[in-house]
């Protein structure tokens, strides 16, 4: 009985080593099934257990770029995708959204001192120059801008050559920076523009023949008896001109002298520059000078008419040759000629507090006293379109004949022109500049500066 109601000791040695085997069993379950919680729940616990990560929280894995919609965007269109180590790299160049600048665009095929604009990077300025807009008192501007002490020389290409000038223009970056700054919020995109009939005129006043053919060389011409060219086309301010009289004239050396002398007059240049549909009829004239009894005066306007317009960036209608279309929505500055003291704040003021302070409100006019357009002396030309309006425009028939001409630009919002009759531009845009921005600017709005 004492034998079967107490065990040996032998039965006790195996009872034990079975109750530790239970044990260690239930512990090692356990650590498995934590080991196999942790992997999934914590990263860098998983990151332990596969022995990496040891080296501090920078070994940690990186996380998956968050996506939109599936996929990423960039900048510009196109999708991202992931690597396997969740960097983002750029879509192909083919899965992009086109560039709105293009390699074969106006402004940046190649330099153009007329054509591409002035960049200032410090200030994203990006800067559409238009002559007979008071241009080189702005491009002066602009090298006052970017530290030029000489800012107010003109001569020798400066201000106008941009390698001499030391500007800086939009050719000199690549066509990705370029259309960031064509379409970027954060850049400024201006030009100044000015009332199309006072642009005409002072276009014509500047570039029209100062040589004067003897009356009897033009009846000569008149007579179809010259033989020789006697027409610039290189020299002289009248070479523009006289080049389109020698392309229209295709060798009729008589008929250059009579393009030539009839171009003294406005309504001749307005000849020259117009359209062919502004001829009566549209007809094409025909026949050789001295021909029985023709009117030549009248026969030569009448040729001049219905030939193509001579273009030039001094006087051809600024939605012609300035911008492609697809790039006028871009322009988020403008200012008007007219206004062009209180319009320079405007603009300086929008690109930084201080470059009203800096760079416009002195050191400018003939003894570097005053602020920008302040007098005549600030724009090379001034007053002198003003001075010459009744004179050229004598009566309605001529007005008309410049509407027609510039009307592309009247219809162009983005200039933001208004179709005025002669002398009223001034008052008009003065008027309109204190209602749409009110006193803010305080400077009087007392004078208006042609150029």
């Amino acid at each position: 009985m004492d034998d079967f109601a107490s065990p040996t000791k032998a039965t006790s040695r195996r009872r034990l080593g079975s109750s530790r085997r239970a044990v260690l069993g239930w512990i090692a379950l356990s650590a498995c099934t934590m080991s196999i919680n942790l992997y999934y729940v914590h990263p860098r616990a998983a990151a332990l257990l596969r022995g990496v990560g040891r080296s501090g929280v920078d070994d940690w894995p990186r996380p998956r770029a968050r996506r939109h919609g599936g996929e990423g965007r960039l900048p510009g269109g196109g999708n991202a995708t992931d690597d396997d180590d969740g960097r983002r790299r750029a879509p192909p160049t083919s899965d992009r959204a086109p560039l709105l600048l293009e390699k074969t665009d106006s402004i940046y095929r190649e330099y153009n001192h007329s054509m591409t604009p002035i960049v200032i990077p410090h200030y994203k300025l990006l800067f559409f120059t238009i002559e007979k807009t008071g241009s080189t008192v702005l491009k002066q501007l602009m090298r006052r801008m970017t530290g030029h002490d000489d800012y107010y020389y003109h001569g020798g290409g400066i201000p106008h050559i941009a390698n001499v000038s030391g500007l800086t223009v939009l050719t000199d970056y690549s066509l990705e920076e370029a259309n960031e700054m064509m379409t970027s919020d954060e850049w400024t995109r201006a030009m100044f523009v000015r009332d199309p009939k006072e642009r005409c005129l002072s276009g014509y006043l500047m570039w029209r023949p100062r040589k004067f053919f003897p009356q009897s060389v033009v009846t000569r011409a008149q007579r179809g008896q010259l033989n020789k060219s006697l027409v610039s086309d290189s020299v002289g301010m009248g070479r523009h001109l006289g080049k389109c009289c020698k392309e229209q004239a295709r060798g009729d050396v008589n008929y250059e002298v009579l393009c030539w002398n009839h171009m003294q007059t406005f309504d001749g240049f307005l000849s020259m520059i117009g359209d062919p549909s502004d001829v009566d009829g549209g007809s094409t004239i025909e026949g050789e000078v001295g021909q029985g009894g023709r009117n030549l005066t009248a026969w030569s306007d009448q040729r001049l008419r219905a030939s193509p317009p001579c273009l030039n960036q001094h006087w051809s209608p600024v939605t012609r040759w300035r911008l492609e279309p697809k790039f006028w929505r871009t322009i988020n500055f403008v200012g008007h000629l007219e206004t062009a003291r209180h319009d320079a704040k405007r603009l300086l003021d929008r690109l930084h507090p201080d470059a009203w302070e800096r760079f416009g409100a002195s050191g400018w006019g003939e003894h570097r006293n005053e602020s920008m357009f302040e007098s005549a002396g600030t724009v090379r030309h001034a007053v002198k379109t003003e001075k010459f309006l009744s004179n050229h425009f004598q009566n309605k028939e001529t007005e008309r004949r410049v509407e027609r001409i510039y009307m592309e630009d009247y219809e162009n919002a983005a200039l933001d022109l208004e179709l005025l009759k002669i002398g009223e531009s001034g008052s008009f845009y003065r008027k309109r500049f204190t209602e749409r921005f009110g006193h803010a600017q305080e400077i009087l709005l007392t004078k208006t500066w042609g150029g």
